[in-house]
């Protein structure tokens, strides 16, 4: 097979042998090209590309990680020490879906709050929350049932953490 490759290349005038090898080194480097070079190029964009998505994604979560630890720490408390104790009341029964009638703070730092038609068991839930988790004590609470089912009425003496 050899010698028959050989005898086929010999016959071929110099012009032509000149052309099949340049046409081979043309095949060879584009072979190259395409499958060692672009590819390699490409990788590189493609992980440039993937860098800098994952840094978004970074930052977006980092974002997002930051504002939960703000909201779990201003849930938690931990800003209610300086926060007065009628912004926490108001904003905790707020969340919880209790319509706060009035609200008279005396000179004492304590809050009265008064609360019509709440469903009971929500106002106990309430209660617990601002106990727990804000650390609002309550210190005097007259309770009546409002007429409807489990309805009251509430007329409640709050004080705060700090104690104002």
């Amino acid at each position: 097979m050899k010698d028959a490759i050989l005898s086929r290349w010999q016959r071929f005038t110099v012009r032509e042998q000149a052309l099949l090898l340049v046409g081979a080194l043309l095949a060879l480097v584009c072979a190259v090209w395409l499958g060692l070079v672009q590819p390699a190029l490409d990788w590189r964009e493609r992980a440039r590309l993937a860098y800098v998505g994952a840094a978004g994604d970074y930052r977006i979560i980092a974002d997002g990680v930051a504002r939960l630890s703000a909201l779990n720490s201003a849930e938690a408390g931990v800003s209610d020490e300086r926060e007065p104790v009628r912004s926490v009341v108001a904003g905790s029964a707020s969340r919880a879906g209790i319509v706060l009638s009035r609200v008279l703070p005396d000179d004492a730092g304590r809050l009265n709050v008064w609360i019509d038609g709440v469903d009971a068991a929500r106002l106990m839930v309430w209660l617990e929350t601002l106990s727990q988790e804000h650390g609002v004590t309550v210190l005097r609470a007259g309770i009546e049932q409002a007429g409807r089912g489990s309805e009251v009425r509430a007329q409640l003496l709050l004080l705060g953490r700090s104690g104002a």
